[in-house]
C-alpha cells in the first residue's frame, strides 16, 4: 500500500525523456532503447543524465521508483502484460 510520502509530483519530463524512462522500467539496455526510437547510445545517455539530475536518482533502480512514484510506469499494467 502507498502512502502520501509514497507518491511525488512528476518532474516537467519531456516526451522522449518519459519514453526513455518508460524503456528503462522494463528492463531495456541502452542499445536496445537507442535502436528502437532510432537514437544513439550517447543521446539515449544524456537522457538517463537528465532524468537523473530532474528526479535526484543516483541509480537506475532509484529511477524505476521515481517513475513508479511520478506515474511514469505503472508495475500493475506491466504485471497484466505478463
Amino acid at each position: 500500500m502507498s502512502s502520501p510520502a509514497d507518491t511525488m509530483p512528476s518532474p516537467d519530463f519531456s516526451p522522449r525523456e518519459r519514453e526513455v524512462l518508460a524503456s528503462l522500467c522494463d528492463g531495456e539496455t541502452y542499445p536496445s532503447i537507442a535502436r528502437r526510437l532510432g537514437i544513439s547510445r550517447h543521446t539515449v545517455d544524456t537522457y538517463v543524465r537528465r532524468l537523473r539530475s530532474k528526479t535526484g536518482a543516483v541509480s537506475r533502480a532509484q529511477l524505476v521508483v521515481a517513475a513508479v512514484r511520478c506515474g511514469v510506469f505503472d508495475v500493475h499494467a506491466q504485471a497484466n502484460r505478463s
